[in-house]
């Protein structure tokens, strides 16, 4: 029997070397891992949610006559909610605790994932995206903390590791599901149960977190929210989706939108530098801006995630709009990708001790490529080779970013110091992610949606597809650029 073994009740005592000691350190293996069973469900739920519903899109504009704007928003617009809720749901729930902001997010996410299954035209499904966003930003966010909270030393290790493997395990069977949905639900209606199956889970999940998840303890800390930087950040997010909208005829040009971001940029960071100097918690800590390892490290995660996430989506386009595949063809074409991913970030971290940062530099020119063949290879090669090339590519570009997002986590999040906090510096490093992720698949779905009407041929398809795999590459070329940086600066200090 463990010395250490985790005692999730708060009266719950191990008395070693008796027999009710062992009873009691049995009951709290089991709550440990019915704990960890409901944080890993609703994690691979909420992150399944993003890699399934791009596969609804072009059911989505013929059933509702959606705008491409209002395409552009539905696909960026979780990311974006999810992002900016990270930050403010954490602090938040280490001063009131994680099981009520837990529940709240539950209930957010499953009842609007209910609206959206109903949802009578776009601009419905565009706010129901919004709110599932949010409810899963909270959620996610409490899963981790719980797992801080409740899991030590090795056990916290390999707790995590369970949490990671649901990001990696949505990501392969995430289109498979979805495919099997649409496949067997009417076409005019199919895209309405990628939202609604989320309802019986949610519901389930309550339940069992009703009953099961610890109640809270005491506050840990006094609150600091830092409302008037997130709202610059929304504002700076906003304005720049607002520019890549395809909007014909829009009261605000792509400059006018531009400018606001830019304002609202400017004006975060001046706030930062203000909110920080008054002794509170900003969202960017000096520090951590100071910091040129954190700094070029959270460019990398932020150009390398938004790319992976947007080359994804403009895939799915391609294949089910020009190509005309089905949905079910196009999920068995990602699963070598998924898999490919998940096989070589369990090996993340021999690479990353072996060959750090330059490991990282190369395989972020390899991903590039990889994407460059990819792309080469949709756009010259006949209908057949296409189907047969795109998934061996993918194996080897999935094998490169497993490569990448772990090892440069582990190095940037080391650079930010204990002095500044690895919650605030993780909480950052996550929110720049989502929030590039999402100008990112606005930008690249609207290039490739407004190159294509409802019924378009291929060849007007693949205008598109040129110019947004030319985005995806300008950020892979960035995020090498950063970490040629990171490369060439840590072998200075060396």
């Amino acid at each position: 029997m463990e010395r250490d073994a985790l005692q999730i009740d708060a009266g719950a005592r191990f008395v070693e070397g008796c027999e009710s000691g062992t009873v009691e350190a049995a009951r709290a293996t089991a709550k440990e891992r019915l704990l960890l069973g409901i944080c890993v469900g609703v994690g691979f739920t909420t992150l399944l949610d993003q890699t399934v519903f791009a596969l609804a899109v072009p059911r989505l504009r013929e059933a509702l006559h959606a705008t491409d704007a209002q395409l552009q928003l539905i696909v960026s617009i979780y990311s974006m909610a999810f992002g900016l809720a990270l930050v403010p749901a954490g602090r938040l729930g280490d001063m009131i605790g994680r099981r009520p902001l837990f529940l709240f997010g539950l209930v957010v996410f499953t009842g609007c994932s209910l609206v959206g299954g109903i949802a009578p035209n776009a601009s419905m499904v565009i706010a129901a995206r919004l709110l599932q966003g949010l409810g899963a930003g909270i959620l996610n966010t409490q899963v981790l903390g719980l797992i801080q909270d409740r899991f030590q030393g090795a056990r916290r290790a390999w707790a995590l590791g369970r949490y990671a493997s649901a990001g990696g395990l949505s990501a392969a069977v995430g289109p498979i599901l979805g495919a099997m949905v649409l496949a067997f639900t009417p076409y005019a209606s199919g895209w309405r149960w990628l939202f609604l199956v989320n309802v019986p889970f949610g519901a389930l999940a309550l339940g069992l977190a009703l009953r099961h998840l610890p109640r809270s303890g005491e506050a840990r800390g006094r609150f600091s929210l830092d409302a008037v930087g997130l709202v610059c950040l929304s504002v700076a997010t906003l304005g720049l989706m607002g520019a890549t909208l395809v909007a014909p005829g829009a009261t605000f040009a792509a400059r006018d939108w531009l400018a606001v971001a830019l304002i609202a940029l400017a004006s975060f960071a001046l706030w930062e530098r203000r909110y920080a100097k008054s002794g509170r918690t900003p969202i960017l800590s000096r520090g951590l801006a100071r910091s040129p390892g954190y700094v070029l490290g959270a460019i990398v995660a932020m150009c390398q995630f938004a790319a992976g996430l947007t080359s994804g989506m403009v895939s799915t386009l391609y294949f089910l709009g020009g190509f005309g595949i089905g949905p079910t063809l196009f999920a068995a074409l990602t699963v070598p990708g998924a898999l490919g991913m998940m096989v070589m970030s369990a090996r993340s971290g021999r690479f990353l001790q072996r060959f750090g940062r330059t490991g990282i530099t190369f395989a972020i020119a390899a991903h590039a490529l990889l994407t460059s063949a990819q792309g080469a290879a949709m756009l010259l090669l006949p209908r057949g080779a296409v189907l047969l090339v795109y998934p061996l590519i993918g194996l080897l570009q999935g094998g490169a970013s497993g490569l990448i997002h772990a090892p440069n986590q582990a190095l940037s999040l080391a650079e930010a110091g204990e002095g500044e906090g690895r919650g605030v510096a993780a909480g950052f490093y996550q929110l720049t992610q989502r929030l590039a992720s999402a100008v990112s698949i606005s930008w690249g779905s609207g290039l490739l949606l407004g190159s294509a009407t409802v019924g378009a041929a291929l060849a007007d398809y693949r205008g598109g597809l040129v110019a947004a795999l030319e985005l995806v590459l300008a950020l892979t070329g960035m995020a090498g650029l950063a970490s040629v940086a990171d490369m060439l600066r840590r072998s200075r200090r060396a």
